[in-house]
């Protein structure tokens, strides 16, 4: 086996994702859980990288769309290990959908922030190394974030509802998106 037939990890796309340009051109952070936890849902549906990772992420219809548990704990490891940074963000508008998909997810309460994800320069190296080792995938992931990360989250919410309705009938705010 050779190194690029190595398998990733489900965290490995996380950190290509937050490594690949974004509509602007640079790489740049990943604005809310919810949309990063969308944005790694349409991976999944949209792409066949899910067959190049060990136990990717699984997701299953719940309170806000698409959840995966495991997303969670992928960027807490993540931030532990110092290859993402967080940033909490004060916020107003439609924003506060993401607040409450994490503060149900995790059982915080609301604080009026948005999370936003980035890569250290540890994990943009670690990430480089692995768009090395995997180029194909790397353009994939660029591709997603290029379509949908730019989008309002209310929006890139209603696509996903209406694309994969089935992970929305659970959703505490179907009718509202």
């Amino acid at each position: 086996m050779t190194v690029a037939d190595e398998p990733l990890v489900a965290a490995d796309l996380i950190l290509l994702l937050l490594n690949a340009p974004s509509p602007g051109g640079a790489a740049e952070d990943v604005r809310g859980i919810t949309r990063l936890e969308k944005l790694l849902f349409l991976v999944d549906k949209q792409t066949d990288l899910s067959t190049r990772v060990l136990r990717p992420f699984e997701f299953k219809p719940y309170n806000y769309g698409p959840y995966s548990k495991a997303i969670y704990e992928a960027i807490d490891v993540l931030e532990e290990a110092r290859l993402v940074s967080e940033e909490r963000v004060f916020f107003a508008d439609d924003v506060a959908i993401d607040e409450m998909e994490d503060a149900t997810a995790s059982d915080t309460e609301l604080e009026g922030t948005e999370r936003r994800f980035s890569l250290t320069d540890e994990g943009r190296d670690v990430a480089r190394l692995l768009a090395d080792r995997n180029p194909d995938v790397a353009p994939i992931l660029a591709n997603i974030k290029k379509q949908y990360a730019a989008m309002p989250l209310r929006q890139l919410i209603r696509y996903v509802y209406l694309q994969y309705p089935t992970y929305a009938e659970a959703s505490l705010i179907r009718d509202r998106v």
